[in-house]
């Protein structure tokens, strides 16, 4: 039976391989939000989600039941009506299967490629690593809003000053700076049990084709290589510039997931 549980309950859930390690470390990301919302049946299902309009998500254990999927499918009818869930990520087996169950419209995603990273490849270039602290709000603005744009979860225009206020205000948070102009942004999103997690990479489209986003997250993985850790993030499968640069890097496939959104009414 599909119930609340816990963030303690969610984080002893038995995960094994890289797959299911990546998977583990971004819900624990999600449930580290005041606003995150966890179910579980307990062995073989595990779904979060946080905020309002956020997607759920999945994690299921291979030969999962029919029932069990039923079940998964009507919490999430559920969870749609009263907590404006905007769509679901997970296996693709799983979202097939939901995309059918589910009486509700829907558009695909852009699959997402879990990458793993234990010993990173330096690629210097020009121009230095700066402190996100040291950069200007309103140009980190600026990369966040087109990265959010080629993800395709823009960022709405009256929160985009904030959004860069709050890069410049992460202590994990980088640029890539040539005589003072930000060519590139990375965040360490999150950091745990020996693995860090990379968000917000992008590089401004100006300066693309220089390397300079290479030598950014090239230079926070070294740093978390000497500390001991393993860097985690995910790409845009079907956006082959940041998964070739990532495996130059020396990020290897850890698995993949794909989703849907919702269409509104």
């Amino acid at each position: 039976m599909i119930r609340m549980i816990t963030c303690e309950e969610a984080a002893a859930f038995p995960f094994s391989g890289d797959a299911e390690e990546i998977t583990f470390h971004k819900m624990r990301q999600l449930m580290d939000r005041r606003d995150a919302l966890c179910l579980s049946d307990g062995a073989d299902l595990l779904f979060v989600r946080a905020g309002q309009g956020f997607p759920a998500w999945i994690y299921t254990r291979k030969g999962i039941s029919d029932d069990a999927l039923s079940e998964l499918a009507a919490s999430l009818c559920v969870l749609k009506e009263a907590n404006n869930l905007s769509g679901v990520i997970g296996r693709a087996s799983l979202v097939r299967y939901l995309e059918l169950a589910l009486p509700f419209s829907t558009a695909r995603r852009l699959p997402l490629t879990a990458y793993l990273c234990e010993k990173p490849n330096c690629f210097p270039a020009e121009g230095e690593r700066v402190d996100a602290k040291e950069l200007d709000p309103a140009v980190c603005s600026e990369l966040l809003a087109a990265l959010g744009e080629q993800a395709r979860e823009p960022i709405p225009v009256p929160a985009r000053l904030a959004a860069g206020t709050d890069f410049c205000e992460c202590p994990d948070a980088y640029g890539w700076c040539i005589n003072g102009i930000t060519v590139a942004l990375a965040r360490i999103a999150e950091r745990a049990d020996g693995l860090c997690y990379i968000g917000s990479v992008v590089t401004d489209a100006r300066h693309r084709g220089h390397g300079y986003g290479k030598a950014l997250v090239s230079s926070v993985c070294v740093d978390a290589y000497e500390r001991g850790e393993r860097v985690m993030l995910y790409a845009d499968t079907s956006y082959p510039p940041s998964n070739a640069l990532y495996r130059a890097v020396g990020f290897r496939e850890a698995g993949r997931l794909i989703g849907f959104d919702f269409i509104e009414p």
